[in-house]
């Protein structure tokens, strides 16, 4: 297979010419179609191959940018569909004169081939059984220029496909925290992950606390990772991807419950280095959020007690002890859900989720426009927003839930109606609380509060 393959490789055109494989007589004369199970083995053997020849997925990527699998009588992607493993980022791929009856035939490979800049499918059956298949193959491709040599669309759209913008435009991070509990806890966090993980976990977690991390190996990959295979193995054993795990055992082991049990699972994960906060922000998203319900450490409140939740996204280094060198570079998510408790600053962790992902880049959170909270509409000027006292409307240590939630129904119709927080609770007193119904009943009173129950611009 190897000498097939090296004769059928053009390397002034990067091109891998795997036509009319039915008819090569080296193949033909061995049996090798002879049956549809033998036919079956045959690819996936051929790209275990190359997969020999090219050790790395940067090899791949420069000496393969196009592949043709013209008149092989090919009836779906099926049979072929190992190719997307092997050479992912192709850029050019023929198609042409198989019985490719409609879409479904080569449904298998819509999400494949994400730089795909050429596809050839002319002379398949589809041509004329499906007349517009054209607009859907755009769909499926979004850098795709060419479609059977016509160009299809243009060069600066096919850069703003590749930049991954949408057609609603990436808002910047919603932060929520004017207590500033979440900003102190994200600041002190993330450096103490990297240099003292068993002082950072006596400090916040308890022994209600849980953690546990999933690997998320089908995450796509940042263009411009160049990193050779992205190996799991320090991970893998710990992971909790509910997707991959099918037994319940398995399930119950792989979350950690407790100081000890977290510092525990922390030490054997790799020596990490993350970004610095402010120095490097850009690559770094942050969210943060009140969150009512959360269990009252003191037992005093049945309905719970407001806390919390702090999403991250970014990424880090891996870092060998030795030399002080990054090893490789990956991304993660990680979700906190804090509450009131006797940990530093009079929090703790009540939760820790953690996900890790090859290297995805930071291009998923720039923002193109907009902002986190757009004003309410409104017939005249926008309403001037309310002057919040230090807390209100975010969750504190020892803040009930119901309070923490009428404070933020208040402050949600504050925002939206332009009263005081003061015009705003007494009208959601009226209303028994019900949101939707303050609403109405400020549109039937508006005309006639008096100037003080407006905030002044």
């Amino acid at each position: 297979m190897k000498a097939m393959l090296n004769r059928r490789y053009n390397p002034e055109l990067k091109l891998l010419d795997l036509s009319f494989l039915g008819t090569d007589s080296e193949f033909s004369d061995t049996g090798t179609f002879s049956t549809r199970a033998r036919e079956s083995k045959f690819f996936p053997a051929l790209m275990r191959v190359c997969d020999t020849i090219f050790s790395n997925a940067q090899q791949k990527r420069e000496a393969v940018t196009s592949v043709t699998l013209a008149n092989n009588a090919l009836s779906s992607v099926a049979s072929v569909t190992a190719l997307s493993q092997t050479f992912p980022e192709i850029k050019n791929l023929d198609l042409s004169n198989n019985q490719l009856k409609d879409l479904r035939a080569i449904e298998g490979w819509r999400w494949k081939f994400r730089h795909l800049d050429h596809l050839v499918l002319t002379g398949n059956p589809l041509e004329t059984a499906v007349p517009t298949y054209q607009d859907e193959i755009l769909k499926w491709y979004p850098t795709l220029r060419l479609l059977n040599t016509i160009r299809v669309r243009s060069d600066d759209a096919v850069r703003t496909a590749a930049k991954g913008r949408l057609p609603i435009p990436i808002l910047t991070a919603s932060f929520r925290d004017e207590a500033t509990i979440g900003e102190t806890f994200v600041k002190q966090f993330f450096p103490a992950f990297d240099t003292n993980r068993t002082a950072l976990a006596k400090g916040y977690y308890d022994a209600q606390s849980s953690f546990s991390l999933s690997v998320n190996t089908s995450a796509p990959r940042a263009p411009d990772d160049h990193q050779s295979f992205v190996s799991w193995d320090s991970y893998i054993k710990r992971s909790r991807n509910l997707a991959r795990l099918s037994h319940l055992p398995a399930k119950v082991s792989r979350i950690y419950t407790g100081f000890e049990s977290i510092r525990d699972i922390w030490s054997t994960l790799p020596n990490t280095r993350h970004p610095d906060l402010l120095s490097d922000n850009q690559k770094w998203c942050i969210e943060c959020h009140s969150i009512p319900g959360l269990p009252d450490p003191s037992g005093q409140s049945a309905s719970g007690v407001g806390g919390l939740i702090v999403m991250v996204h970014g990424e880090y280094e891996e870092v060998d002890v030795s030399t002080g060198q990054a090893i490789m570079v990956r991304s993660f998510d990680r979700t906190f859900v804090l509450g009131p408790g006797n940990g530093i600053g009079g929090i703790r962790v009540v939760n820790d989720i953690l996900v890790l992902r090859a290297y995805g880049g930071s291009s998923a959170w720039e923002p193109q426009g907009g902002e986190a909270l757009p004003p309410p509409a409104s017939q005249s000027a926008a309403p001037t927003q309310p002057q919040v006292p230090q807390g209100f409307g975010t969750a504190a240590p020892g803040k009930s839930n119901e309070q923490l939630q009428k404070e933020v129904m208040a402050l949600e119709l504050s925002r939206g109606t332009g009263m005081t927080l003061e015009y705003s609770g007494m009208c959601l007193e009226q209303s028994e609380w019900d949101l939707a119904a303050a609403g109405k009943a400020f549109g039937l009173a508006k005309a006639n509060l008096p100037p003080e129950a407006f905030t002044r611009g």
